[in-house]
């Protein structure tokens, strides 16, 4: 589809939820001492949409909800940074949503949608994006404050380079 529209950006999207609260790994403990996890007891979340483009761009967008409006508004965002896009997207309900299949037949001049096969997410560049965000932001410990905790997400998905080949992923 990309050599049919050379003027497209081809771009992949995932969510994800990222809970304020630990989360186990393994862990070296002493022969019959039982490990201990601090916990906040708190459910806070916070939901992230995430963008990879083919040129390796990324942007997430954060939520509090992770719904068909707000799947809509990141993709308002997405539009506005890389204009006509072929969106590569996996079948969650919020993408099979009546009010995001009507947005996406106004918008078929700027949006051409390729579904990922069923159960394949290992095919989707943002999962690794995924992997390493919650391994390095709530890889078993607490944070101080739900704000931190969302604080030190926001830099490591703005700073941290992902390096995913998209080409690899969607051609195993």
């Amino acid at each position: 589809m990309k050599r049919e529209n050379p003027d497209f950006n081809l771009i992949c999207e995932d969510e994800s939820t990222f809970l304020y609260d630990s989360v186990s790994r393994k862990v070296w403990v002493q022969k019959g001492i039982r490990p201990r996890r601090l916990v906040t007891g708190l459910h806070n979340r916070v939901h992230i949409f995430g963008f990879l483009s083919e040129d390796k761009k990324k942007m997430f967008v954060s939520d509090k909800k992770m719904n068909a409006k707000s799947f809509l508004k990141s993709l308002y965002k997405i539009r506005r940074r890389f204009g006509r896009i072929i969106l590569i997207i996996d079948r969650a309900p919020w993408h099979r949503a009546k009010k995001v299949q009507r947005y996406f037949a106004e918008h078929r001049r700027e949006i051409k949608i390729i579904w990922f096969p069923r159960g394949c997410p290992d095919m989707n560049p943002v999962e690794e994006c995924w992997r390493q965000a919650k391994k390095e932001v709530n890889g078993g410990r607490v944070h101080e404050s739900f704000e931190a905790m969302k604080k030190e997400l926001r830099n490591f998905l703005r700073y941290n380079e992902f390096k995913q080949d998209m080409v690899k992923y969607l051609r195993p």
